[in-house]
């Protein structure tokens, strides 16, 4: 599993709250987690998101989306529990999206605004839902797409790691085809392009590391107003 991953700080926020990981050799997972908290708490909880989904799922025997949802409520209890500990943490917490690819199949997990773009025969399709206010409006009918994008409440999160003793995260599954490519990514890049400005550079002629970084100048030439992370993952079959 080749996965292409790069973060930056963005042009406005004092530190980097986002983490990532990318796959070790043989491992099938990644993820993306924007944090959230004074006090650099955010940082914290993204790095224990993260963490805690790797414990969970490096030599897991679990079936691919159960390992997802233990890792979920694992980082979930962790957040909570140094949040409780340790004042400067408090309130604290995080999105998480994460992918596990088992063959010809991706499941993931998603909770809260981070998101899990799949670009296939030369189109590009968000694979997840926003926990957000506005998105909730948006599929009530209450309000238009392009009316979320400003309204002032976009990035208000209705669901995270760590806010709650419960979470619920989206398990998603898909079946891959050759020439299929993920990107994960923090709000920082989302909210800076477009879906079209996304297609634009992935479906260059780049090099997948380059489309990568092209992705985050991109997004820091538009104000970079948030920490901006990505990952590229190329779906490969494995050889018979």
């Amino acid at each position: 599993m080749r996965v292409y991953a790069a973060t930056d700080i963005g042009r406005v926020r004092p530190i980097n709250e986002d983490s990532f990981y990318a796959p070790k050799p043989g491992e099938r997972f990644c993820a993306v987690a924007d944090g959230m908290g004074g006090h650099n708490a955010g940082e914290v909880a993204s790095a224990l998101a993260i963490r805690a989904l790797e414990e969970e799922l490096t030599g897991s025997a679990l079936p691919p989306e159960e390992a997802l949802k233990r890792a979920v409520e694992r980082a979930n209890a962790e957040i909570l529990k140094v949040s409780r500990e340790k004042e400067e943490c408090a309130g604290m917490g995080t999105t998480l999206t994460a992918l596990y690819m088992d063959g010809k199949t991706a499941h993931i997990a998603q909770v809260g605004d981070s998101r899990a773009y799949l670009v296939r025969n030369r189109a590009i399709l968000q694979v997840t839902t926003d926990h957000t206010l506005v998105e909730e409006m948006v599929l009530s009918g209450l309000i238009t797409p392009s009316e979320a994008l400003t309204h002032p409440k976009r990035n208000y999160i209705t669901r995270a790691l760590g806010t709650n003793e419960r979470v619920e995260p989206d398990i998603l599954r898909l079946d891959m085809l050759p020439g299929d490519l993920f990107l994960l990514c923090s709000d920082g890049l989302s909210n800076m392009l477009t879906e079209r400005d996304m297609l634009d550079i992935l479906l260059s002629g780049m090099r997948l590391e380059d489309k990568l970084h092209t992705l985050i100048e991109r997004a820091l030439h538009r104000g970079g107003h948030d920490n901006i992370t990505a990952l590229l993952v190329p779906f490969e079959e494995a050889p018979k």
